[in-house]
C-alpha cells in the first residue's frame, strides 16, 4: 500500500470512475467539500442536504469527470429518506461509498439542558445515520461484492472524551461510534469497510456559530479545513481492498483552541 500525499493520488489507489457515492450534510462544510472532491475524482455523487439554495450552488461549482447530483432531503423524515433510497437503488443499483457528515449540535450544562435539544440531536446524529445506513445496506453489499464499499462516519473528539457542557452532543457521538464498531463486525465479510473520523475544531459554518455562542474570536485559518477532511475521506475510500482504517483522529496542528 502506498500512502499518497495530501492533494495527490497514489499509483495503486482505487479509481473512483464508475463509483456511486452518497454524501450527507452536503449543503456546507465537510459534506460540501467532500462531495466536490469525489465528483472531481470521477464518482457519481448524490449530495444530500436541506438547504436548496446552497445545493443549487454546489451543483454549479462541481468540476471534473464525475457527476454531482444535489438532492434536498431532511434525513429525519423517514418517508422522504425511503423515497430517495428507492430512487438511488433503481437508478444506480449500487452504492460504493457512504459518508455521514450531517448532524446537529447544542451545548449546555446538564442542569440547564433542554430535553428537546437532546431529542433533536439524537434524531439527527444517531437515528438518521443509522436509518439511512440500514436502508442503503443492500446497495452497499452489491458494491462490496464487486470490489468493495465504504461507510465513513464523521465523528468528533467528543465521541472519545466528553467535556463539560457537551453531555448531550457527546452522548450521541459515543453512540454513533458504537454503531460504527458494531456494524463493522457485521459487514466486513460483505466487502464493506467502516471508518470513523474523530475531528477537532474544523472551519465550518457550524463552528463559526459555536465560537460566536462562546463569545470567542473565530479564526478559521487556525482550525482544520473542510478540504483537509475531504482529502482524508478520499484517501480512505481509495485504499486497496486488502486494507481498512477503522478510526482516525484529526486535530488542528497549532492546538490554538
Amino acid at each position: 500500500m502506498t500512502v499518497r500525499p495530501a492533494g495527490g493520488t497514489a499509483a495503486d489507489a482505487v479509481p473512483l470512475a464508475g463509483h456511486v457515492a452518497v454524501v450527507t450534510g452536503a449543503s456546507s462544510g465537510i459534506g460540501r467539500a467532500t462531495a466536490l472532491r469525489l465528483a472531481a475524482g470521477g464518482a457519481t455523487v448524490l449530495a444530500l442536504g436541506r438547504d436548496q439554495a446552497r445545493l443549487d450552488g454546489l451543483g454549479k461549482e462541481a468540476r471534473g469527470p464525475g457527476t454531482l447530483l444535489p438532492i434536498r432531503l431532511d434525513l429525519t423524515d423517514d418517508t422522504a429518506v425511503a423515497d430517495v433510497v428507492a430512487d438511488v437503488t433503481a437508478r444506480h443499483g449500487r452504492v460504493d461509498h457512504l459518508l455521514h457528515s450531517a448532524g446537529a449540535y447544542a451545548s449546555a450544562r446538564v442542569d440547564a439542558a433542554s430535553l428537546a435539544d437532546l431529542d433533536a440531536q439524537y434524531l439527527a446524529n444517531v437515528r438518521a445515520p443509522y436509518a439511512l445506513t440500514q436502508r442503503l445496506l443492500p446497495a452497499l453489499r452489491v458494491a462490496g461484492a464487486d470490489g468493495g464499499a465504504d461507510i465513513v462516519i464523521v465523528n468528533s473528539t467528543q465521541g472519545v472524551r466528553a467535556g463539560a457542557g457537551t453531555g448531550q452532543f457527546a452522548a450521541t457521538q459515543h453512540a454513533i461510534r458504537a454503531f460504527a464498531d458494531s456494524l463493522r463486525q457485521e459487514i466486513n465479510a460483505d466487502g464493506i469497510r467502516v471508518a470513523t473520523i474523530h475531528l477537532g475544531r474544523t472551519a465550518t459554518p457550524r463552528q463559526e456559530t459555536i465560537y460566536a455562542r462562546e463569545g470567542r474570536k473565530y479564526a478559521p485559518a487556525l482550525l482544520i479545513q473542510a478540504d483537509d477532511v475531504a482529502d482524508l475521506v478520499d484517501y480512505l475510500i481509495r485504499l486497496p481492498p486488502t486494507a481498512e482504517i477503522t478510526e482516525l483522529h484529526l486535530r488542528p496542528a497549532k492546538k490554538s483552541y
